[in-house]
């Protein structure tokens, strides 16, 4: 075979080179040329790894010798032996593998025959001190490799490294110019994402004021078309309020300064205004910006700062009730000890009174000395008020007919010099309230009023419904709202929260006691209510009283125990810790003509009722030492005594007979300081009921009297509130052949007045809500033919019946007295 000369053979191989750019085409294309070259039967690249028998075979060309020979003739011994040869650049040729001693091991011996390989060049490609790559030329037939192929041989090895190095890099350039295109694609993709999905407002505003380019998101926050943005100048979006600061901003910006974070307000195509937050950046005589709609976030803002306003107030109500709730324990004990004390000095005085006869000196000291208990006594209820711990007894009171009867009683404590008008809503709701202490709060309201404007100005009182939402200690829910304003100074904002404390006052010195506001504002918590007060420096005051709409009927009032002051010969079982009030009570009750017992305690108390003692009533004070309490005394001496009689006492109750500020049903109870009058006409009262129901007993256990025939008998509506009584009352009708229907409330009894042949009316006056007279009323408005008979204990002239021809029972009343109160008029 002809050869081409070696510098023609190499002018081709590099036209050729030039062309490809592919390193398994440069390989293949060279490796055929130099074989040919050559007349050699097999050329090949190996990538070399660190060791040269991990040789990795990249391309070959073979003219009849098998592919795989070039892999495998260059592992072993072999390659161990030429390793140090071929890293120092040298070429290795073999020109017959059979008689050369570098490949005289049978085992490369047996490899070389068995692939048809003779002779071989290795021609090694070194960088930077390292064997990097290896070219192999093969040949079937012992050659002698002359030097002029084995140099060719390398240059060729050299320039096919140098193209492949080339094209690696051409197509690493390739690789990264796509990279980058790509990426530029993807960016300017992001980009335009970017701009028309964000929320915020993206623009490019130009010198003049006006907006060159912006995103989707300007018509999705405020409604405005690009077109209408653009045709706008900005200034002419914003809220006017916020021009000024809008401008400074815009023309430090004109000066290269960017703005941060700032807000203002545009309008929204549809009305309105949204808050936005911007950065504005100018560069190169424009001006980019981005806002943020930030108006939720506004509102957000205002409600936590509304919440944490109400938190505030809320923490400050907190500590304010927890405060007058740690002053009431205070002064709730305190006026325990104190109306023991007024009840000592009382009790004496009006012994006092009875042993110095007709002294007048004596008569007028004592009289002084009363009326300082009196206030003292006062006081100690103010006390009491302000503690929520006085006893209550509220009725379903109509506030209208209240304020209407107050109010003369108002104008006289104002003066004429105050304008005073009084407005009433028509359809104002009843209340559950003690309409006494109600009253007082009234009262001592606007004296309070008048003596904020000097004695002159207008003060209104104004009683209507109203709602309430809840908060300041209120429930939610239905109120009458009494109101109570001043033309007064008013009262300064660092005093509003003080002034519901007890013994402080704005007034001078000996001017009041500072315990009205405090008495009205306990009073009113005590019963389920609340009192607010709205005032400022110069605008006068509005006092509003809150209390719950009650849906009962109205209450009559109960009757004032009066008359003469009688005593009696009955036993009373005295029961008082404090060894003082024990022997004032117990000298009033014997003054009285009553047998008298005593014991410092309960146990002490019980063992006596245990004991036998004939005793008909049991007055014990509330807050006792010991094992057994006043509750637990009375409850045990009635299993023993069914007929005793129990009246309480105390200066404090400490809620052990009253819960809910109000005093548990059926309880008596006699508050000190009392008077001797107040005590000899309670206990005469409940042993008039008690004898009321001892006689019953006594009527049902004689001989049944001749009943009248059942043609004969009536038909009697009787109501009771005494359940003992109703009972046996009931019987001793049925007895008398008369038939019953008995129920406990003038409320029961209402719709059983049109009962199918009902004849009497038998009604006790003071009932639980609604009184007998009002029951009585009712029955002679609709059922004018209906006979009416009060059950009472009271006296008819203290009845409260204004009717002349009533027909009164007189409890304890005999058979005979019954009878004849229900025969026919």
């Amino acid at each position: 075979m002809t050869t081409t000369p070696a510098p023609d053979f190499l002018l081709r191989l590099d036209r050729t080179l030039r062309q490809l750019d592919d390193t398994g085409a440069i390989l293949s294309v060279s490796a055929q040329l130099l074989g040919q070259q050559l007349n050699a039967q097999q050329v090949a690249c190996f990538d070399i790894g660190q060791q040269l028998h991990y040789a990795t075979l990249q391309h070959a060309w073979s003219d009849g010798l098998a592919p795989g020979a070039a892999g495998e003739y260059f592992l072993g011994e072999y390659a161990a032996g030429l390793a140090a040869e071929l890293e120092a650049d040298h070429a290795v040729a073999v020109d017959d593998v059979g008689s050369d001693p570098r490949t005289a091991s049978p085992g490369a011996q047996a490899t070389f025959g068995r692939l048809g390989i003779r002779a071989f060049l290795n021609l090694p490609i070194v960088k930077e001190g390292q064997l990097v790559a290896l070219f192999v030329v093969h040949s079937r037939t012992a050659r002698a490799w002359q030097a002029d192929e084995v140099a060719l041989a390398m240059q060729v090895a050299e320039r096919v490294w140098a193209s492949l190095l080339r094209a690696q890099a051409q197509a690493q350039v390739r690789a990264l110019n796509a990279d980058m295109e790509r990426q530029v694609a993807e960016r300017t993709r992001e980009f335009g994402l970017t701009w028309r999905v964000s929320p915020d407002l993206l623009g490019v505003l130009n010198l003049q004021g006006c907006f060159e380019h912006i995103n989707p998101a300007w018509q999705i926050t405020l409604g405005w078309t690009e077109d209408e943005i653009r045709a706008a100048p900005h200034l002419s979006l914003v809220h006017p309020d916020d021009h000024e600061a809008t401008r400074a901003v815009w023309q430090a910006a004109l000066k290269g300064q960017p703005a941060l974070r700032f807000e203002n307000r545009y309008r929204h195509k549809l009305g309105g205004w949204r808050w936005l937050q911007w950065v504005a950046v100018p560069e190169n005589g424009k001006i980019y910006c981005s806002a943020r709609d930030i108006s939720e976030e506004k509102e957000a803002a205002q409600a936590l700062r509304a919440a944490q306003e109400s938190l505030d107030h809320s923490v400050s109500a907190l500590l304010q009730s927890q405060k007058l709730e740690a002053l009431g324990k205070l002064t709730g004990g305190v006026a325990h000890d104190f109306n023991n004390v007024l009840q000592i000095i009382s009790g004496n005085l009006q012994l006092l009174q009875i042993t110095v006869g007709g002294d007048p000196l004596a008569a007028k000291r004592i009289a002084s000395s009363s009326a300082a208990v009196e206030r003292g006594a006062k006081l100690s209820a103010q006390l009491l008020a302000f503690a929520r711990r006085q006893p209550l007894k509220p009725l379903v009171t109509d506030l209208a007919a209240l304020l209407r009867s107050t109010e003369d009683l108002l104008r006289r404590a104002v003066g004429e010099t105050v304008d005073t008008q009084v407005q009433i809503a028509s359809d104002a709701w009843q209340a559950l309230v003690d309409p006494n202490q109600l009253e007082n709060v009234i009262l001592n309201l606007a004296i309070n009023a008048r003596d904020a404007m000097d004695g002159h100005g207008h003060l209104t009182v104004s009683l209507f419904n109203c709602a309430v939402d809840g908060g300041d200690d209120l429930a939610a829910g239905q109120y009458v709202q009494l109101a109570i304003s001043d033309t007064g100074s008013g009262i300064a904002p660092e005093l509003i929260d003080k002034i519901f404390e007890p013994f402080f006052t704005t007034k001078k010195e000996g001017e009041g006691s500072g315990l009205g506001l405090s008495m009205a504002y306990g009073f009113l918590k005590q019963s389920g209510g609340h009192l607010r007060v709205e005032s400022a420096p110069g605008t006068g005051t509005t006092f509003r009283i809150y209390l719950p709409r009650s849906l009962d009927g109205v209450t009559e009032l109960p009757l004032q125990l009066s008359g003469p002051v009688l005593g009696g010969k009955e036993t009373i079982l005295v029961v008082e810790d404090d060894p003082h009030v024990q022997t004032t009570v117990v000298d009033m009750l014997r003054g009285l003509g009553y047998s008298v017992l005593k014991a410092s305690d309960g146990q002490a108390a019980l063992k006596m009722v245990a004991g036998g003692a004939p005793i008909d009533l049991l007055f014990t004070d509330v807050v006792m030492p010991g094992p057994v309490a006043s509750t637990e005394l009375a409850r045990q001496a009635r299993l023993l005594l069914p007929e005793l009689a129990v009246l309480f006492t105390s200066g404090y109750t400490q809620d052990a007979i009253m819960h809910g500020g109000r005093l548990d049903a059926g309880v008596e109870l006699l508050s000190k300081p009392y008077r001797r009058e107040d005590l000899a006409r309670r206990v005469r009262h409940l042993l008039a009921n008690r004898q009321h129901l001892t006689g019953l007993q006594q009527e049902l256990e004689q001989p049944a009297p001749a009943a009248a025939s059942r043609a004969g008998g009536r038909s009697i509506l009787l109501v009771e509130d005494n359940d003992d009584a109703r009972a046996m009352t009931s019987e001793l009708l049925d007895m008398l052949g008369h038939e019953v229907t008995a129920v406990g409330s003038a409320e029961e009894a209402v719709p059983l007045l049109a009962m199918q042949g009902l004849e009497i009316l038998m009604t006790d006056i003071s009932l639980p809500r609604m009184s007998g007279t009002e029951l009585a009323a009712l029955a002679a408005r609709d059922h004018p033919a209906l006979q009416v008979v009060f059950s009472t204990g009271h006296a008819p002239a203290n009845s409260g019946v204004q009717d002349p021809a009533a027909r009164f029972l007189l409890k304890p009343f005999s058979v005979e007295q019954l009878q004849q109160a229900l025969q026919p008029d």
